[in-house]
């Protein structure tokens, strides 16, 4: 089925065009998944340890990245919606090349304060003696990383979701094969798990850039274009949401290992390593839907269809709430077989897993409608709104639950801290949409 922009979305076809990057999203996790697999079973759950306590700071400067994919994406899918198709060009090449540049700069920062900020989150010298060179060896990839990130929304804008879904398949047996080369085979440990992530890496960020460097079937190709702050910064803006989103995920991965290291010591950050894998592949169909809703949205908010705009907010909700009982049944049920796969060959990790796990399934219950929420005012180019609610449900009130409630419940309120954010959250985020309901409804413009 060929789906455009400017469609109808009916429910089917909203799952249908957004299969394609649930599946680039959940494969990109897998990445991860591989080389906590890897490294936990060939290495050890040091440094395992190591990986969760070293990678958020990587992930940190790499998300850089969503914010010039996903601001660009629903400014380049307006800008298409206003029939306006060598602007958007010219705008998705300076949006681009940016990324490129600043992701340059970003690695070079990276690389030389990695062991500083290694020391500051209290990584032990054995940690650092595995976590430093897997740091540095990822940052040698960093600014391939952060295009490939701003490629996985424009992807949609340019209605080809599908070349990023294989891509990322790609880019998935990639990481297999040679994380298994580096790992097992060579024994390069740490630096051979970096280099598999960062070789597959490329792959996201070098094939696109050929792809649209030339004649193409798709809406969008690089041309020349003149450096122009003010759509550059309106971009940044409005993607900002979703960049505080992920960077404050970082964030919150550090502080979680702050306290982890504090109550449970090295188990518990490596216990808390099975979650975030896993907390990744499930969330994927919500991170899918709401990328789907930055063109989308985008696309039908320029065109001023404000009946589809509607239309796509309800459907959005039921299909996120949806997914979001099923993910906290399924990561429930599956708990102690996940946790038999990365860390089986310790009992008491593996106990703490499971229970983390289970607990930490309450919070798919309303994430998929705070992250769709968020997305939507993306769409609709309001980026503070859109950030507001990342910003309080992905770092304030999670940061308050990670410090606040182990005062009170020990080391158990650090595994229910995001379910309780999740949910505080959900009142702000509805109460927001009603707030400005103006904004889909059409009623400002008549």
């Amino acid at each position: 089925m060929n789906i455009k922009l400017s469609d109808h979305f009916t429910y089917q076809k909203l799952l249908l065009f957004a299969a394609p990057t649930i599946g680039t999203v959940m494969i990109a996790i897998t990445y991860d998944v591989i080389d906590g697999y890897f490294v936990s079973n060939y290495i050890g759950k040091t440094a395992f340890a190591a990986v969760n306590l070293i990678y958020p700071f990587q992930l940190l400067l790499s998300i850089v990245g969503y914010m010039f994919g996903t601001g660009g994406s629903a400014l380049i899918a307006s800008t298409l919606g206003n029939h306006e198709p060598e602007r958007a060009n010219q705008l998705f090449t300076m949006i681009i090349k940016t990324a490129l540049y600043l992701g340059i700069a970003l690695a070079v920062v990276g690389f030389i304060f990695l062991p500083d900020i290694a020391v500051l989150i209290g990584a032990t010298p054995d940690i650092m003696f595995y976590g430093l060179p897997y740091g540095r060896t990822l940052f040698l990839f960093l600014p391939v990383m952060i295009v490939g990130y701003a490629f996985q929304s424009i992807l949609i804008t340019a209605e080809k979701p599908q070349l990023g879904l294989y891509l990322s398949l790609a880019n998935m047996f990639s990481n297999l094969i040679f994380d298994y080369l580096f790992i097992v085979a060579f024994d390069w440990g740490m630096v051979g798990a970096a280099a598999a992530t960062g070789i597959g890496a490329c792959l996201n960020g070098i094939i696109p850039w050929v792809y649209f460097s030339r004649p193409n079937s798709s809406s969008l190709q690089f041309q020349p274009y003149k450096l122009e702050l003010q759509p550059l910064l309106a971009a940044c803006s409005n993607g900002m949401s979703e960049m505080v989103d992920d960077m404050s995920y970082s964030l919150i991965f550090v502080f979680y290992n702050i306290q982890l290291l504090r109550f449970l010591g090295e188990d518990g950050v490596a216990a808390f390593g099975v979650v975030i894998f896993i907390e990744g592949i499930f969330a994927a169909v919500f991170t899918g839907l709401a990328l789907e809703a930055n063109s989308v949205v985008g696309y039908h908010f320029g065109a001023k269809n404000f009946t589809e705009l509607k239309s796509l907010l309800k459907k959005g909700i039921v299909l996120n709430l949806a997914f979001g009982l099923l993910m906290f049944f399924t990561a429930r049920w599956t708990a102690s077989y996940i946790a038999e796969l990365y860390v089986g060959y310790d009992t008491a990790v593996c106990t703490l897993a499971e229970h983390a796990l289970s607990v930490f399934a309450f919070a798919f219950i309303f994430q998929g409608f705070n992250v769709y929420a968020s997305a939507y005012f993306t769409g609709l180019n309001n980026g503070k709104i859109s950030g507001i609610i990342a910003l309080m449900r992905s770092f304030v009130i999670q940061t308050l639950a990670i410090f606040g409630l182990p005062l009170f419940m020990g080391a158990e309120g650090l595994w229910i801290s995001q379910a309780t954010a999740e949910f505080l959250s959900v009142f702000l985020a509805a109460g927001l949409l009603y707030r400005y309901r103006k904004d889909y409804c059409g009623e400002r413009l008549k």
